[in-house]
């Protein structure tokens, strides 16, 4: 796997009216679909991922090696920390999963993931989207998707209860610098 250059102008934006905006270009991702109610399914994808697939809708599940999203009742994303890791457990969901039930696709780079923190962040981000965070992210293992003005994104709560809020967003790529430029200009006028 190739390693990418970020999209942004700049790899982070640092204290930016209280705010820290960052990407992470370089984080192997994996569709996957197939029935949660075939058991052979469920059993074969938590062995090779060795973690459980969450069935609640936006909700997420992870370990020290990876994360699975809930995208639909059918439909995962698999973000994967190393990129050694990667081939190894894309191999496997090939391998070891029904090929006529499932489907295993590789898709680092549909899209980039965002991270956004601050003391207020969805407070910004409110600004932009018509979605009340504090009630969809209210668990630490909650996720959403939802419209950034026009920009349709995947959300995932990256804090614990006492932290700053934070978040992992993921954008098309042609939209990043788009979003940042917008996120940037929104801090500066904030009410706190």
């Amino acid at each position: 796997m190739l390693t990418r250059e970020n999209v942004l102008t700049k790899s982070s934006f640092n204290d930016v009216n209280g705010y820290n905006f960052k990407e992470l270009p370089n984080i192997p991702k994996i569709n996957l679909r197939g029935n949660p109610d075939d058991k052979d399914f469920i059993i074969n994808v938590e062995k090779i991922l060795n973690t459980l697939l969450p069935i609640e809708a936006n909700s997420s599940s992870s370990s020290s090696k990876l994360k699975i999203i809930w995208l639909g009742p059918n439909e995962w994303l698999i973000e994967i920390y190393e990129i050694n890791d990667f081939e190894k457990i894309f191999s496997d969901l090939n391998n070891f999963l029904n090929p006529k039930n499932t489907a295993v696709t590789d898709v680092t780079e549909n899209r980039t993931i965002l991270k956004l923190n601050g003391l207020y962040l969805y407070k910004l981000l409110a600004k932009f989207m018509v979605i009340d965070l504090d009630k969809v992210l209210y668990k630490e293992s909650s996720v959403a998707q939802t419209i950034f003005i026009k920009v349709p994104v995947l959300i995932i709560r990256n804090h614990k209860e006492n932290q700053h809020q934070s978040v992992y967003l993921h954008a098309n790529r042609s939209h990043a610098q788009y979003i940042i430029d917008i996120l940037i200009d929104g801090s500066q006028n904030i009410n706190f």
